[in-house]
């Protein structure tokens, strides 16, 4: 029973002391009527695909949570253990009020412990006791669905598995959703393992495994949503599999005729198969139906701002104080040094290890802004109070904790914000820049959020070849990082182009899957003396560096090429270093050869497409 179970999650965050307070104690027996740090376990809720949930409340504030148990031997097998640590630390700043809230992580030896906010209910047993609906009622619950999604999205986390089981009521009848970003933890490798216990709700190409599952795979779960709330029956049903899963590939649902054409409208846009095609969350949030009694805190402020960001000056938007109150915040929750941030934040530097405490700061400052909203909004007073509750009362800290020392403020008073913060939008961590002018930013979507492009199943929709690669150019507009090259071409050609490189360059590739036309696997020699491996005091020389090349897509007809270093491995055909590293020990590698390696095919790419 997968029921009551919630869940969050994603982001890749370092941090120098553990996040979350730390159990010595053996609690694996977590016991019903057993204490874990302040929480007593009253009783289990449900089991999910991690480990059990459990219902608890903190020993002096009485205040109910859920306990999401995550054993680390699931874990262990992934190698990941230190990413999904760091991931779990970032949902901690995911604050909406229609997202279940995390508010601590305990960590013991065998288990992570995600201490959630408890709602009693499923949105779905609510609609089963009522026989009807109204459009108004369920437009309500729509617009903090989507919302809630929107959020995410803007912080770079695709659900990937919503369903009934993970929309939640509390008492208030406020949706809370939850298990948003775990679905991450559960891909493995790059793939996603779709735990489609409903595939109901599963957009066209996540079942088919065609395309890479994008934000729009949870603008088509919430279409299903939509639909189910005002029809009160699934779009998609079958008793066979097959037939269930031939009709969600192919579109085939019926609209009743009681459905108002606004609404019926809306779920046609958003059950389109072509993902491409299909509408994004943005588009719906401007819809006419949706509209209607549309709470002023679920708009995004992006959207509100809109009209005025079109007349300012670029420049002006640039200049922009740094609060020294969210640096505090920062600093206590995901652990980074003060001077570390202000560091981060006035340098116009991209590496990864700034760009994760910029991302963290901008998910502040979101929150911010939002809480602003609620308060001008005034029916949701008893939603601020329960959206401000960062984590049960008695977890706040002497409250000087907030407040940034004297001298510490006159240090950094009126510090600026450098440039590249303001203007960052998409992915990053990048050496390219590329010259796209896009004002709207699309949805970017963590790396690992994004399997392969699976078949060629939209070439079938023609995409036109616009151009060759184009060799990067760094101009000053507004830029969106990418690690990796950009390109308009159609998907095969990119590839074709790819592989005449390599082959120009001398690198050998294994023989690409019928599956996974969007990957290759590189083997490059590259001779050098540093690549030296002393190895049970034999010295061997691993001179094969290993590159996984991929293809995502961005958005409608860009494509983004990604290069991944995966390891080297010696001409003796033994992998010196074998390729379920973990990421630790990855990283103690010189990026050189790889930055070398991936720069000269780049040069390559670049002269044969003008050559064309």
């Amino acid at each position: 029973m997968e029921n009551k179970e919630h869940h969050h999650h994603h982001h890749h965050h370092h941090h120098h002391h553990s996040n979350g307070s730390y159990v010595s104690n053996k609690v694996s027996s977590l016991a019903d009527g057993s204490r874990v740090g302040n929480y007593q376990i009253v009783k289990t809720l449900g089991e999910g695909s991690f480990g059990k949930v459990k219902l608890a409340y903190h020993v002096t504030t009485g205040q109910k949570v859920a306990l999401k148990i995550i054993n680390k031997k699931v874990l262990a097998k992934s190698d990941m253990q230190g990413r999904i640590e760091r991931e779990i630390s970032y949902l901690r700043l995911l604050r909406h009020p229609h997202i279940i809230k995390l508010y601590d992580v305990i960590k013991s030896k065998d288990e992570i412990i995600m201490v959630i906010e408890y709602a009693g209910n499923e949105l779905f047993d609510y609609i089963v006791q009522r026989n009807k609906m109204s459009e108004q009622e369920a437009r309500r619950f729509f617009q903090q669905i989507i919302s809630a999604v929107e959020y995410c999205h803007r912080h770079k986390i695709v659900h990937r598995d919503l369903k009934p089981e993970n929309l939640l009521l509390d008492e208030h009848l406020n949706v809370k959703i939850a298990d948003f970003g775990l679905s991450n933890i559960m891909t493995d490798g790059n793939f996603l393992k779709t735990s489609c216990g409903s595939p109901n709700y599963a957009a066209p190409e996540v079942i088919s495994g065609k395309l890479y599952a994008g934000p729009e795979v949870d603008v088509w779960s919430c279409g299903v949503i939509l639909y189910v709330m005002l029809c009160r029956r699934l779009p998609f049903d079958d008793e066979s599999i097959p037939v269930l899963f031939k009709n969600i590939s192919n579109g085939v649902y019926t609209l009743p005729k009681f459905l108002s054409p606004g609404a019926s409208d809306l779920i046609k846009r958003m059950l389109i198969v072509n993902p491409l095609n299909r509408i994004s969350i943005h588009e719906i949030m401007q819809d006419e139906w949706f509209k209607v009694d549309l709470a002023e805190y679920l708009v995004p402020q992006d959207l509100k701002q809109q009209e005025q960001f079109n007349k300012k000056s670029g420049n002006e938007e640039n200049v922009e104080e740094i609060d020294d109150e969210m640096v505090v915040t920062l600093s206590k929750t995901m652990g980074y040094d003060k001077d570390e941030i202000y560091e981060a934040l006035e340098s116009s530097e991209d590496t990864p290890a700034y760009n994760e405490i910029r991302n963290a700061y901008i998910l502040i400052k979101d929150n911010k802004s939002l809480i602003k909203d609620m308060k001008q909004d005034n029916n949701v007073t008893q939603e601020l109070d329960t959206f401000l509750s960062q984590s049960p009362p008695t977890f706040q800290q002497n409250g000087d904790g907030m407040k940034a020392s004297e001298d510490q403020k006159k240090k950094h008073s009126g510090r600026r914000l450098a440039s590249s913060v303001t203007q960052q939008r998409t992915f990053h961590q990048p050496p390219f820049m590329d010259q796209s002018k896009e004002e709207d930013s699309t949805i970017s979507i963590l790396p690992t959020s994004l399997p392969q492009i699976h078949r060629a199943n939209m070439l079938a929709q023609g995409l036109p070849a616009a151009s060759k690669i184009s060799p990067l150019v760094t101009k000053k507009s507004k830029t969106r990082w990418h690690f990796g090259i950009r390109s308009r071409s159609y998907p095969l050609d990119v590839m074709g182009e790819i592989y005449i490189a390599l082959k120009n360059l001398g690198a050998e590739w294994a023989k690409p899957s019928e599956e996974d036309l969007w990957t290759i696997r590189v083997r490059w020699k590259y001779d050098s003396d540093e690549s030296r491996l002393i190895e049970d005091g034999v010295k061997k020389i691993p001179n094969l560096m290993k590159i996984v090349i991929q293809l995502f897509q961005i958005e409608t007809n860009n494509y983004l090429v990604d290069f991944k270093f995966d390891g080297w491995e010696s001409t003796y055909g033994d992998s010196t270093i074998s390729t379920n590293m973990s990421e630790d020990e990855m990283s103690t590698f010189s990026a050189y050869p790889f930055l070398h390696l991936t720069t000269k095919l780049i040069m390559e790419l670049a002269v044969n497409s003008q050559g064309n």
